[in-house]
């Protein structure tokens, strides 16, 4: 049968204004029918076509709009899906007029090794998330992809994942060589990958420590960025300032 991932999810569905409950049930609904179609699964963990949008963008739009708006119904979460300077809106209806929060969203993954690793996963059904990648060959011909199964020393990976983080944020800072997009109506959302490993108290403020040394000190037009981790667990709001605020951790 002829994979149609159009029967999974469509563009128009995508733009559906949603509270964050809603928005919440739909990406936990549409998660699981990823699950159930096994014809989907190079789809969703290449992030083709749609899947794209849906995991790097509306997934951390759900659990930002989650942690900071949770249970309010007077919230509308707008994905956008346009080549505009942002990928979605926050409306506040508590408000008249409604105020409206401009998001832009990024993130701190392994670039094209990671689009490396999934293949690997796909063709192998396993892999070492932080082993050592090597490939040869071309996209056109083929990869030959190797992945170390190797362990990995936690301050390592959290080394690797802050320097992640950093250069996602880097390349939405401020240049002499890029037209400005942004300003403070957007903030910034960062997220990052802390699945399992990522949990202790010691882990929370190893990465505080780093995003006030190392990222609030890159020119930013933000109001405020915030790291988002994937799993639901991490959730810290930092202001781009020398004015530090303490980030919400939950």
């Amino acid at each position: 049968m002829i994979f149609d991932p159009n029967l999974l999810l469509t563009t128009e569905e995508l733009t559906i204004p949603r509270t964050p409950t809603e928005l919440a049930r739909w990406i936990e609904d549409k998660c699981l029918l990823f699950a159930d179609c096994p014809e989907a699964k190079e789809w969703v963990l290449l992030h083709q076509g749609l899947s794209k949008k849906f995991h790097e963008e509306l997934y951390p739009l759900s659990l930002f709009a989650t942690h900071l708006y949770t249970g309010r119904s007077d919230i509308r979460c707008i994905p956008n899906l346009d080549n505009r300077d942002f990928d979605a809106t926050i409306l506040d209806y508590s408000t008249s007029p409604p105020s409206e929060l401009k998001v832009e969203i990024t993130s701190a993954v392994q670039g094209y090794d990671q689009h490396l690793r999934m293949k690997y996963f796909v063709k192998s059904g396993h892999v070492n998330v932080w082993g050592t990648l090597s490939a040869s060959g071309t996209k056109k011909v083929g990869h030959e992809i190797h992945v170390e199964n190797e362990a990995i020393d936690h301050n390592i990976l959290l080394e690797r994942t802050f320097s992640l983080i950093r250069s996602s944020v880097e390349r939405k800072s401020i240049s002499p060589n890029k037209p400005q997009k942004y300003g403070q109506g957007h903030v910034l959302i960062v997220a990052f990958d802390d699945w399992q490993w990522f949990t202790s108290e010691q882990d929370m403020a190893a990465l505080k420590a780093f995003v006030e040394k190392h990222v609030l000190t890159l020119p930013l037009d933000f109001s405020a960025l915030y790291v988002v981790g994937l799993s639901g667990k991490t959730f810290m709001r930092f202001e781009p300032s020398m004015i530090l605020s303490s980030p919400a951790v939950h």
